[in-house]
């Protein structure tokens, strides 16, 4: 019996031996892609990340900082959400992506903000961003929020605008991915917004349009996400600085999974970036859903 026992054990240890962690899955993933990824996770309080050391280019998942510091702000004054905002033909240019002046085309406008929050979270929209990073303050007002939050291990200092004029300032709005997971989990858990700013601004990140192919596509049936992407410029040795996605999965038991997948200095191309993020974000809801 005892002979019987020990070849049982023998044959199963291999198996034990070779079980990966989550961390060894993505790491043998990323290993040999020609590009620069970082990726973290927070799954039941445990903060998790691989390559989380290097500072990645946000490019519009900055939009999100710049967001929650236009609310924080409006929250203290008493702002209504569906406060009418006036644009000038000054703050837009269309020179950018924002599908917004697709339909307010004419020189000067007015919109609501929450609807103008919708353009540029949901939808990306540069001209949005940047009017409503102008309301917080300008970059200064919203670092000045981030640091009141207590978000750690990210530099801003672009607007759209900015980067758009010169594509390698892009570099200066970085963060590293466990610092975006902090942020959304501080969004969805520790009251940074109360109501209704908070809701609005959960809402519209689950109405996110852009990056189906990325973390979304990794979802499981009866999972919800609410996440923000990033797209970056593509240079001219075919180099594309940033492709991104971080937001937080919503589990049918009610549990939350954050992640931030950012890849930089990629050559992969727009289609594989993707497949990466998503690839990565499987493995991630895979382990965490078995636990």
């Amino acid at each position: 019996m005892r002979s019987f026992i020990t070849a049982m054990l023998a044959a199963l240890l291999p198996a034990f031996c070779m079980a990966q962690t989550t961390e060894e899955e993505i790491t043998d993933i990323i290993n040999g892609k020609p590009a620069k990824v970082g990726v973290a996770w927070i799954v039941d309080g445990k903060e998790h990340s691989v390559n989380n050391a290097d500072c990645y280019p946000l490019m519009s998942v900055f939009k999100l900082h710049g967001a929650i510091a236009a609310l924080r702000q409006m929250e203290r004054r008493g702002t209504p959400t569906d406060t009418l905002v006036r644009i000038n033909a000054s703050q837009v240019t269309r020179n950018t992506y924002t599908p917004m002046l697709e339909r307010y085309s004419e020189s000067g406008f007015t919109i609501r903000f929450d609807s103008l929050l919708q353009y540029s979270v949901a939808e990306s929209d540069n001209n949005a961003c940047d009017i409503i990073i102008s309301m917080a303050g300008g970059m200064e007002g919203v670092n000045a929020e981030m640091r009141a939050i207590g978000l750690a291990d990210y530099s801003l200092s672009e607007t759209e605008i900015s980067m758009q004029a010169d594509p390698m300032r892009s570099y200066d709005n970085c963060s590293t991915p466990l610092s975006v997971a902090i942020l959304f989990k501080k969004l969805f858990e520790e009251n940074i917004l109360g109501e209704p700013y908070a809701t609005l601004l959960k809402h519209i990140l689950i109405s996110t349009t852009t990056g189906q192919d990325k973390i979304k596509a990794a979802l499981e049936p009866g999972m919800l996400i609410a996440h923000k992407t990033g797209t970056g410029f593509t240079l001219d040795d075919g180099t594309k600085i940033a492709d991104n996605d971080a937001g937080v999965v919503l589990l049918p038991d009610g549990r939350r999974i954050y992640i931030s997948a950012l890849v930089k200095d990629s050559k992969l191309g727009s289609k594989e970036n993707a497949k990466l993020i998503a690839d990565m974000a499987r493995i991630i809801i895979r382990d965490a859903v078995k636990k």
